[in-house]
């Protein structure tokens, strides 16, 4: 599928998003979306540095106290095409994580989407895919993180407000994209969900990065796939499972 055809973060994007505004202004999560957009659909510029959002556009100040470090937060994003869409598929990773220590909120995307090169090699190849496989199928794809920021390993889950903080919108965002199915990559991200209590079943699927995960990449997406399709085909089954992804 060639890049041009899929649309990214128009439609219901703009309404969806609303639900991370407890962090975020809207014309903050705007613009990062605008900026991303421009390198969606092409080479990354040499020296590009991610989105940032300022102080003034915070809406809570519950990570102020972590500012030591680079904070990270991954933009959610709608993947579609022209097309009316049989429903929506929700991928969700663990957390935005971060290595920096400049002192600023970076925006980035699930798994780096928004950058060409990752979409093609390793386990970034792999998720590109399953998510090209849903746009083939009907389904547009929700892509965001379980835990909303990064502040350094286990930082948000040591903070109480900022951890429920995190599940709040966790929980909203899950209600507002209503997906058809949803595939948690990692145990961070499944306990998570689960601890956010979103009232939605949900598919443990194993990180893509896990050690002693048997198979080529392809071979996992290809179980990832099976779980996802499993779903899409009995919606009303529960589904609350772990992914057989050891093969």
């Amino acid at each position: 599928m060639d890049i041009t055809e899929i649309r990214f973060n128009t439609g219901v994007w703009n309404d969806v998003i609303e639900s991370q505004t407890p962090l975020f202004s809207s014309e903050a999560l705007l613009r990062a979306s605008d900026e991303i957009r421009d390198v969606f659909y092409g080479p990354h510029p040499e020296g590009r540095q991610m989105p940032t959002i300022s102080r003034d556009h915070w809406n809570s100040s519950l990570w102020k106290e972590h500012m030591q470090v680079e904070v990270g937060y991954d933009l959610p994003c709608l993947l579609s095409l022209d097309r009316p869409a049989k429903g929506r598929v929700m991928f969700c990773a663990q957390d935005p994580w971060r290595k920096g220590e400049e002192q600023k909120v970076t925006v980035g995307t699930f798994f780096g989407i928004d950058n060409e090169y990752y979409r093609n090699r390793r386990h970034y190849k792999m998720l590109w895919n399953l998510i090209v496989r849903c746009l083939e199928t009907g389904y547009d794809v929700w892509v965001t993180d379980a835990i909303k920021l990064y502040a350094g390993r286990n930082v948000v889950m040591r903070n109480a407000p900022l951890r429920d903080l995190c599940f709040s919108v966790l929980r909203d965002e899950v209600a507002a994209v209503n997906p058809s199915a949803i595939l948690a990559f990692g145990k961070v991200a499944g306990w998570a969900l689960e601890s956010a209590q979103i009232e939605r079943d949900f598919i443990r699927g194993v990180h893509p990065t896990a050690r002693g995960v048997r198979g080529s990449m392809s071979e996992r997406g290809e179980r990832y796939w099976d779980s996802v399709t499993q779903v899409l085909r009995d919606p009303f089954h529960p589904h609350s499972h772990e992914c057989d992804c050891n093969g």
